[in-house]
């Protein structure tokens, strides 16, 4: 039986093994079994697929308790790179859910709730956002590149996936430094 749930996981499948590229409402109504004009009884728009999609990408994320609201964000930064890291085009993905649902997926509402809470319009939690989504985008659209031979790798993957996690922390930490450098608003 044809349900949400089923079409998005199908989605999901098309994602992780063939990438962004290749997931199409035809390919998944072909996948399923079914006709296209199907999957839209379930699904309004190719859109609220891959916003289903970003939901499933980061579903159980963990959010870090710690009590010092930068580690905390710190803390879900790393596991959302990890997360992503795993399935190809996720961070395009999920950049295009934040964009049509600024702050409804669980863990950028939790990042608003932990770096906003004196700042100016959510500007804090914004600017990791958009770093975060952007390094992952570019981490993996390098992967895939060099994974296809278009572009040639000048250290092992192994070197170029470290690099790419300290260059991640190191930007994280530095946005994170800069914020608590802000003074907060006077009242």
């Amino acid at each position: 039986m044809l349900s949400r749930e089923r079409i998005v996981d199908a989605a999901f499948s098309v994602l992780r093994d063939y990438g962004l590229a290749d997931l199409s409402m035809r390919r998944l109504a072909k996948e399923l079994g079914v006709q296209a004009g199907a999957l839209y009884w379930h699904v309004p728009s190719k859109q609220d697929l891959l916003y289903g999609l970003a939901e499933v990408l980061l579903a159980d994320l963990p959010i870090a308790e710690q009590v010092p609201p930068a580690d905390a964000a710190r803390q879900l930064a790393l596991d959302l790179r990890h997360r992503l890291l795993g399935v190809q085009d996720s961070a395009e993905v999920v950049s295009l859910a934040q964009a049509l649902a600024p702050y409804r997926l669980a863990p950028f509402a939790e990042l608003r709730r932990i770096l906003d809470q004196d700042a100016v319009e959510g500007r804090g939690s914004r600017v990791l956002i958009h770093f975060m989504l952007g390094a992952l985008a570019e981490e993996q659209t390098r992967s895939s590149l060099i994974s296809s031979g278009a572009v040639p790798a000048a250290d092992s993957p192994t070197a170029v996936a470290e690099h790419a996690a300290e260059d991640f922390a190191f930007g994280v930490d530095a946005i994170l430094s800069g914020l608590a450098a802000i003074p907060a608003p006077r009242a």
